[in-house]
């Protein structure tokens, strides 16, 4: 089956939108202590207002995964300072795909698409955010030599969590 990622474009903005709904509810809706909040987290990140605003800026940069479908995505920003750091890079915002996608490499051909596009681009670091408690995608992109910089909370009015920023030289 072919695998192709391409740069969404305005028009993705609904495709976007439901992709966003259905993977992170997928793969973190048992992380939520609060469903509301999940479903306003949710509507917050992948709202269609949110979204068109997010495809016209000039600093960031969304992918959709295919197969014979959508099955994946991953935001980018560029040049964002990395908290109390001092450096800045390319942000990895989210890269997600359908869980009955994942375990084929897609992810893998995603993120080092990602890293191309930032070296190219002459970013120089690449960084993210990710859930402590998601221990599978931190050795994913551990496996790739991202290593920890810092725990920072993550804050909602029923629970608290802790995201791990990683980072690597690109």
């Amino acid at each position: 089956m072919e695998f192709t990622i391409r740069k969404a474009q305005a028009e993705d903005a609904e495709l976007l939108h439901q992709l966003g709904r259905m993977t992170y509810s997928a793969h973190f809706k048992h992380m939520w202590v609060s469903a509301e909040e999940l479903d306003a987290f949710i509507d917050k990140e992948y709202g269609l207002i949110e979204l068109a605003s997010s495809l016209a800026a000039s600093n960031e940069s969304w992918l959709i995964a295919e197969t014979d479908k959508p099955i994946g995505f991953a935001k980018v920003t560029w040049n964002t300072p990395v908290p109390d750091s001092g450096m800045s890079g390319a942000l990895l915002n989210k890269l997600y795909l359908n869980p009955e996608e994942t375990g084929k490499n897609y992810g893998r051909w995603m993120f080092e698409s990602i890293i191309n596009e930032a070296r190219d681009k002459r970013e120089g670091y690449l960084w993210l955010e990710v859930l402590g408690e998601n221990v599978r995608a931190r050795k994913f992109y551990e496996a790739f030599g991202m290593q920890h910089i810092k725990d920072i909370p993550f804050i909602t009015a029923s629970q608290q969590s802790t995201l791990q920023i990683l980072g690597m030289m690109i």
